[in-house]
């Protein structure tokens, strides 16, 4: 740890204290990173907070980072964000790209010592504690002033919590403490700030998607006095102390947010919000911290290699903060795609929460793509005033805060149909964890037949020879478009309409559809492109693509008796590593991809290539909190920090080392590496189960699997050789 910049991470922390040390402790796994010479790395970005809604980035000297080159070259843009407050166009901007989000201002810290502004901490240390949801700072500025303090955001009020603790060292110094607020700075905000004893209230309307009223409102969160000020347009609050030396003072701030967007937006799946008088800061932490320890109780792993516990601990956080009213986005972040929502990342996310037993945080993508089944059906029909039972339900690519207009720039990507599949996939494996059949006859249902009708009589092509095949679309995007035969699209297909049959006899509706969709389904089984005796992802196809793997996932088309499908996994999983990113660029393989493999690797029986290689890559890719990128590989490619998609995909091949379904029967362990001889996990199964296992010493020391519903019927168990 004598480094000359002693800048710490979360993989080096892991590797520093050794694994067994980690996993022993009862201590979340958190992120630190330090620098006693106050230097900035070039891997530092800032830390993300979220409920769902406000999204908001805190730095190393407990504020909001304006937007600078360092952050902008790894496609992040900091600042304050609040999920669906947006613009319907391009803001009077040369842009390719409409509804972008708004700003909602920066959040600084304010710290004055013997009438010098302190702008750079001396040294500095920031940890991000994912199982509370908050981040520390601690930091000595010039003037010989320590300031310690956190931030966090409550999951149940759209409120910025901040604690700042000032101390001397060696000699009396007057200090001046506190906050200041840039406000919202846009062509179409229109507003002000107000003023009284203890607080500062920005009140604007926002010209933009809709005209909304907001306030942001600044104060001392004991309500009681303070300097407030207005300068240059900006509201600064603070208190000034004289403090003696080794004396320190504690002051807490608030910053809430509210508007009337509900009026013109209303939520899909409203997070429960707390009303009346805002508690004080204890009882606010308290709350929080309850908060987020019973959403982590709801399942829970424990293993001997402390990187996959960072990664599991960091996807549930990430999915979480990510979770909104209005499904998941792969970023809160206006660099994110503006916050949009595409049908395939939120699948990925959706898989991960499910299979860590976040149900109720899954349901928001569920729900959305119910609420918003009409839209998709009015595109593909004539009929608007009876668009069911036509041609199916067409899905924007991106999506806003609904799903009534296509809000991506033009682009072959339109051309995506897959994206259905991927909503299908979303339904049918939330039905499948929760084993809820009310859900699946109410809402479920609906919309896997609607995407299973769009694919069957707009997307397959029936031959006079008794053949079909899906027809020319853009599959995965980095080989180009218009593409008969895709493999990765045709898996999709296959797998939509085998769960509409499926969901159809389970809610006991629509018998004949039910038929027609399983015959086309093993139609366009007979239709996949072969090379070589496996599957490649398109007749003619001279390039390598993750694409191959898509009938083990992320659509379970296949098992291991498929001989072209296995094949087509045993040659990307031993090349993989040539050209297994994102995009045509860099030589790692980006923690998607790799969580990809990971699960095709499981599910293919590839002990050559085991899963838990894949995830070890993945966790190479790990940011400074150990967060997931798009693509991290310092110095060639870095592609957006806190990418959900990633930490979704992660987090569900994580999992699928311990519980997962294959040839109708649960698998436990079968992923789980030979020379881990201690380990533990409480998770669902899919069916509806629960399954609790713990192994010592090599040795079974307890297995329960407990049904949801006690009538269900027993699944059949699988246990690793040895295990019995």
């Amino acid at each position: 740890m004598k480094n000359r910049r002693n800048k710490l991470q979360l993989h080096s922390l892991i590797l520093a204290l050794g694994a067994a040390a980690l996993v022993a402790s009862a201590e979340p796994v958190s992120g630190v990173v330090e620098s006693p010479d106050g230097r900035v790395g070039d891997d530092y970005v800032p830390a993300m907070l979220s409920n769902g809604r406000l999204c908001v980035f805190c730095d190393y000297t407990l504020s909001v980072p304006r937007e600078e080159p360092r952050y902008e070259k790894k496609k992040l843009r900091p600042g304050i964000w609040w999920e669906g407050r947006r613009y319907g166009d391009n803001s009077c901007k040369v842009s390719r790209f409409g509804y972008q989000l708004f700003p909602q201002g920066r959040l600084a810290t304010r710290l004055v010592v013997d009438g010098a502004v302190q702008t750079a901490p001396a040294s500095w240390r920031q940890r991000l504690d994912v199982r509370t949801a908050t981040t520390a700072v601690s930091a000595t500025y010039g003037g010989g002033v320590r300031l310690d303090g956190e931030m966090f955001v409550p999951r149940a009020r759209n409120l910025i919590a901040v604690r700042q603790t000032v101390t001397a060292a060696d000699a009396p110094r007057e200090v001046e403490i506190g906050v200041s607020y840039v406000s919202p700075r846009a062509e179409r905000l229109v507003g002000a700030w107000t003023t009284d004893a203890a607080s500062a209230t920005w009140k604007m309307t926002a010209y933009a998607r809709f005209v909304t009223h907001e306030t942001i409102a600044v104060r001392t969160a004991d309500g009681s006095p303070c300097d407030v000020k207005l300068v240059d347009g900006n509201a600064e609050l603070t208190r000034k102390v004289r403090l003696a030396p080794g004396e320190s003072k504690t002051f807490a701030w608030y910053v809430a947010y509210a508007d009337d967007l509900s009026a013109s937006l209303p939520s899909v799946t409203p997070v429960p919000e707390e009303k009346g008088p805002v508690p004080d800061y204890a009882a606010l932490r308290a709350a929080h911290v309850a908060d987020w320890a019973a959403y982590f109780a709801e399942s829970e792993i424990d293993v001997p290699d402390a990187r996959i516990k960072a990664m599991s601990d960091m996807a549930r956080y990430h999915l979480r903060c990510n979770a909104t009213e209005w499904s998941i986005p792969v970023g809160v972040i206006q660099s994110h795609w503006q916050g949009r929502i595409f049908a395939f990342d939120e699948m990925y996310g959706v898989q991960g929460l499910l299979s860590a037993g976040h149900f109720s945080t899954a349901k928001v993508a569920a729900d959305f793509r119910s609420a918003t089944l009409r839209d998709a059906c009015v595109r593909n029909n004539k009929n608007a005033k009876n668009p069911f039972y036509s041609h199916g339900a067409r899905w924007v690519w991106e999506a806003a805060e609904g799903n009534e207009v296509e809000s991506c720039p033009i682009g072959y990507w339109q051309d995506h149909v897959f994206h259905s599949a991927a909503v299908a996939q979303t339904v049918w494996t939330y039905y499948r964890y929760t084993g809820d059949l009310g859900y699946l006859k109410e809402k479920g249902y609906d919309v896997l037949r609607e995407c299973a009708l769009f694919f069957r009589r707009l997307c397959v092509q029936d031959m006079p020879d008794g053949t079909s095949f899906v027809t020319k679309c853009t599959d995965l995007e980095r080989m180009g478009p218009g593409r008969d035969h895709a493999f990765m699209t045709t898996c999709g297909v296959i797998a939509t309409l085998r769960a509409a049959a499926q969901a159809a006899g389970l809610v006991g509706k629509d018998a004949d559809l039910a038929a027609d969709f399983r015959a086309c389904a093993e139609r366009l089984v007979a239709s996949l492109p072969v090379k070589d005796g496996r599957y490649v992802p398109y007749p003619g196809c001279a390039e390598e693509s993750m694409g191959a793997l898509s009938g083990l996932y992320p659509f379970q088309v296949f098992g291991r008796d498929s001989a072209e499908q296995v094949a087509a996994a045993r040659h990307f999983l031993a090349n993989g590593e040539a050209f297994g990113n994102m995009y045509a660029t860099g030589k790692r393989i980006c923690p998607w991809y790799a969580a990809t493999m990971s699960i095709a690797s499981l599910r293919a029986g590839d002990a050559e290539h085991p899963p838990v290689r894949w995830l070890q890559e993945a966790f190479r890719s790990a940011g400074c909190w150990g967060e997931y990128w798009e693509i991290n590989e310092p110095k060639v490619s870095e592609f957006r920090p806190w990418f959900m998609t990633a930490a979704g995909n992660c987090l569900y091949a994580i999992n699928q080392l311990f519980v997962t379904e294959r040839d109708g029967a649960l698998h436990l362990a079968s992923g789980v590496p030979s020379d881990w001889k201690d380990y533990s996990f409480r998770l669902p199964a899919p069916g509806g189960f629960t399954v609790e296992m713990k192994v010592a010493g090599g040795k079974l020391a307890y297995l329960r699997v407990t049904p949801r519903d006690p009538s269900a019927p027993k699944p059949r168990v699988v246990l690793p050789e040895g295990l019995e």
